[in-house]
């Protein structure tokens, strides 16, 4: 560690953290770990340097400053600095003793400002909630337990801490670069009044100091001005950011450099050859819609435009948010390529499992890449990388006030957003995702690009009024003429009849790739068993793809695919793909046809996008889609697949043009259907921002949200029976690895398995069991228990 000039060396035996906990396994002082807090919170301020002006507080980092100096001060009671060194435990808040110090600095704020520091210095571990419960009104100054904590502050120690204020504190601001910052320094209480200060009147003054903090948050609370609602949570994101990453001795903040240039010669582009709408995403200052067919580089000009929103001064970040998770590793690796690998952060339920097959994959031993996919981990927790890929659902994490909401929230001031595969949400899960948007774009000065290869107009419009003022970015005609690449066939009967079977035996025969796209699981299981046996004796692969697998038969599987049928594969050969949805995202494969189940357009559409992707074939490609069974298999709305297939009869025979897709997802969305989603829509809306948005402030996680979040958007990972002896070998061998053998069910279908005594409950430990069959063929299944042969 690099000492500033003036450092408290009379303070050495003054702890913050023991040994087990300090940075390289040492003991660490209290100088030391708040030295290392401001660092962090330096970090944090250059990174947006313009933040108080810019959110209506403009003395925040004024006020940050001295909240970080002092509030670990009650670190210094004897009792805690016991339990540092083997002691007992300490039964009190060192951040509430640390108020015992609030009159030393008090002098140099407004009234109004003192209340923003006392709430910095309390709050930095507890919310409101969890402090009023310790510390509950009336106020006794003659409180027997803080009457003896406060006893524990011996005079040497506190006259210590007043000379590490008053003679380190404006070297400290200039060796953090801070002196522009607009932090002033008090007028020191002298020596005797500012130790008598504490020494004889700190139960009163800790009472004093948290009656400022309950009326401070009782205002926000009953307050709906969003300056103060904006501001506070950015004070409290940025005092638990730094003293986190100080904590986790995470080291400097990485910054990383969006050059439009630099993209393209990372990705290996000639400027020269880019299409009018990247050309045009690359000029775009703000939000942006952006329309553009299926290959023709809407990733580079998502990233030009990001590069776009640099130019006005520094982006802090750029987040890349998709659907699926297998899209975001995809997405991560790439992302790498451009920025670098320490510049790209992975955020998502099992972000740590691909963190380290990633490393493996990179030749780590299981040791190393254990250590390092945790790092890779918590540094994306921490808000580091300037980079992430990520679910919207980590946005409405914050929304929905999880732990450490205000951090989360506070990284997004400022920062540029890309948004793919929009289509992939319902509509009340859209609504969510978009009234956030909304809600960062008004107030945090976020900016947003969202792409896709078509938008019906209901969609846009939901998009127009999130967005705000925006640009609409849609590629030329040409283009989209240049990358037609499909022929559409419908078929009588359906996919799984004898006749439906037969055609795509013939195709594999004939030596081509073959697609079968199935909407639910038992439906492809059932064709792959058709299709592996009548095919085996031809020696042609089939293979099986469905999101019941757990992550390591699903990723040995995808593998052997894109060797089969990759894009930029040397090694291509003929393979029947039979799948559900998880083929239409983030795989990069090239087949020859498909035989689809019906599905709503934009499901097709992606379907259709695995289909002579690289434009190989002399013409367009056949697609086939049968017409039965139309009434969405409980999967799709009936309406919506009944409505596609009755657009799709007019194509029937034809080329199929990208750009006319928009105009079909009207007629498609038109009616009854457009008037049912629009009231999906703002019944979800209206509730969401009801019982989010509107209630959201600082200081107060709200566990009940929590519960609700949990269940809306995840899944639960369930682990099949006969795979329980190897995870609990796996366990003791590579711990990380024991958990991609779980496989993700919705929560509807694992009460529908606890009902039928098929589920064995899990616990800190293991976790929940299924007993039913799995295999790395078929994956799991539900129709029969699993009997241990």
């Amino acid at each position: 560690m690099t000492k500033p000039a003036r450092w408290p060396d009379w303070l050495d035996d003054t702890w913050a953290k023991s040994a087990e906990k300090g940075v390289g396994g040492q003991p660490e002082t209290l100088a030391q770990h708040t030295w290392f807090v401001l660092e962090r919170l330096a970090d944090f301020i250059h990174l947006r340097p313009d933040l108080p002006q810019t959110i209506g507080t403009p003395r925040l980092w004024h006020i940050l400053f001295w909240a970080a100096f002092v509030h670990d001060f009650g670190k210094a009671a004897s009792g805690f600095q016991a339990r540092l060194r083997g002691g007992e435990r300490w039964p009190h808040r060192h951040e509430v003793l640390s108020l015992a110090f609030m009159d030393w600095i008090a002098s140099v704020f407004e009234a109004n400002e003192q209340a923003w520091v006392a709430a910095a210095i309390v709050s930095h571990h507890k919310d409101a909630e969890d402090i009023a419960s310790l510390y509950s009104p009336p106020d006794d100054p003659d409180d027997d337990q803080l009457v003896e904590r406060v006893a524990e502050l011996n005079p040497g120690t506190v006259q210590g801490l007043w000379r590490w204020l008053t003679e380190c504190a404006e070297s400290w601001i200039e060796a953090l670069g801070l002196q522009e910052a607009g932090i002033v320094v008090p007028v020191w209480p002298r020596s005797t009044t500012a130790t008598a200060a504490v020494v004889e009147r700190g139960v009163k003054r800790i009472y004093y100091w948290l009656n400022i903090y309950r009326r401070f948050v009782k205002k926000l609370n009953n307050s709906d001005d969003q300056e103060l609602i904006v501001g506070t949570l950015a004070l409290r994101g940025h005092i638990i950011n730094s003293d986190h990453s100080a904590s986790a001795h995470a080291g400097d903040l990485p910054r990383a450099t969006f050059d439009g240039a630099g993209i393209l010669a990372s990705r290996r582009i000639d400027p020269q050859t880019l299409f009018n709408h990247q050309v045009e995403a690359w000029a775009t200052q703000g939000s942006a819609l952006l329309t553009a067919p299926t290959g023709s580089g809407k990733t580079e000009a998502a990233l030009l435009w990001a590069a776009q929103q640099a130019t006005d001064g520094g982006l802090p970040r750029l987040f890349y948010t998709l659907p699926y998770q297998a899209s975001m590793n995809a997405m991560q690796l790439r992302l790498q390529e451009t920025f670098g690998d320490q510049q790209v952060g992975l955020q998502h339920g099992r972000s740590l499992l691909a963190l380290y097959r990633q490393l493996l994959d990179k030749n780590y031993d299981p040791k190393n890449a254990d250590r390092e996919a945790k790092l890779a981990r918590d540094l994306a927790k921490l808000n580091y990388p300037p980079v992430r890929v990520f679910s919207p659902y980590q946005m409405l994490k914050g929304i929905y006030r999880l732990k450490g909401y205000e951090a989360r929230l506070t990284d997004y001031h400022g920062a540029a957003f890309i948004f793919d595969e929009i289509h992939a949400y319902e509509v009340s899960r859209l609504a969510m995702i978009l009234k956030t948007i909304a809600y960062l774009a008004q107030n945090f000065d976020a900016r947003f690009l969202v792409m896709s290869a078509t938008f019906p107009s209901l969609i846009k419009g939901w998009l127009r009024e999130s967005l705000g003022a925006s640009t609409e970015i849609v590629a030329d005609p040409g283009v989209f003429a240049a990358f037609r690449r499909h022929r559409l066939h419908l078929l009588d009967g359906e996919l799984l009849s004898e006749h439906g079977l037969a055609r795509i035996v013939s195709d594999a025969r004939a030596g081509k790739s073959v697609l079968v796209a199935c909407n639910l699981v038992d439906r492809a299981q059932g064709a792959y068993d058709y299709l592996s046996r009548t095919l085996e004796s031809d020696g042609i692969e089939v293979e099986l793809l469905h999101g019941r697998f757990n992550v390591r038969d699903r990723l040995a599987k995808e593998q052997l695919v894109r060797d089969a049928a990759g894009s930029k594969s040397q090694q291509r050969r003929s393979i029947v793909l039979v799948a559900t949805q998880v083929v239409e995202v983030s795989l990069d494969i090239d087949l020859d046809t498909i035989y689809s189940d019906p599905a709503p357009l934009e499901a097709l559409v992606q379907r259709f996008g695995r289909i002579n992707r690289r434009r190989l074939q002399a013409d367009v490609a056949p697609v086939f889609v049968f017409r039965q069974p139309d009434d969405g298999q409980k999967i799709y709305d009936q309406a919506l697949v009944q409505e596609t297939m009755r657009v799709l009869e007019r194509e029937q025979g034809k080329p199929v043009d990208e750009s006319a897709i928009g105009s079909w997802l009207d007629e498609i969305y038109a009616g009854e259907i457009a008037a049912r989603w629009q009231r999906d829509f703002t019944h979800a809306a209206t509730e969401f921002e009801a019982s989010c948005i509107c209630s959201l402030r600082a200081f107060q996680t709200d566990r009940s949200l929590e519960e609700l979040f949990y269940k809306a958007f995840d899944s639960i990972e369930v682990l099949p029976d006969d795979l329980y002896d190897e995870f609990i070998q796996l366990k003791e061998d590579e711990p990380i690895r024991a958990y991609e053998l779980l496989v993700p069910i919705s929560w509807r279908r694992y009460h529908a398995l606890a009902g039928k005594g098929l589920i064995r409950r899990g616990d800190r430990d293991l976790p929940t069991v299924v007993l039913t069959a799995y295999s790395s063929e078929l994956g799991l299944t539900f129709e029969q228990r699993y009997d241990g042969d």
